[in-house]
């Protein structure tokens, strides 16, 4: 494993741990703020996950080529984000929509400040 596809496994990693950790603590709220802030956290990383499956075999190769891979991932997480969000809204009844996005929010950061961390 290189060093970059480290970096992203690590951030995986932590934005799973977030999302178990913000579910497990709104579980004292009601299981619907839990399971709203775990569909929040999927609709961040399943399409994350996509990225790095696609784009992290391309580190090192041609620049051309993994400019090319990275932008048509990007696009294609951006599509997978608004399809897993409105497949959420339309079908889980009851929705709390504010732990919805603050699941989101959590993973999204998450993983951001995941990458920042040299270990």
């Amino acid at each position: 494993m290189t060093i970059n596809s480290q970096a992203v496994s690590r951030s995986l990693r932590i934005q799973f741990a977030v999302a178990l950790a913000l579910a497990g603590g709104l579980l004292l709220l009601g299981p619907v703020q839990a399971y709203s802030s775990i569909f929040g956290s999927l609709a961040a990383y399943l399409p994350a996950l996509f990225f790095a499956l696609v784009v992290t075999p391309k580190f090192g190769a041609d620049s051309v080529t993994f400019l090319r891979t990275a932008a048509i991932a990007e696009t294609a997480k951006l599509f997978l984000t608004a399809l897993i969000c409105a497949l959420v809204f339309v079908w889980v009844e009851p929705l709390s929509a504010g732990w919805f996005f603050a699941g989101m929010a959590a993973g999204i950061f998450s993983g951001r400040l995941a990458l920042l961390i040299n270990t």
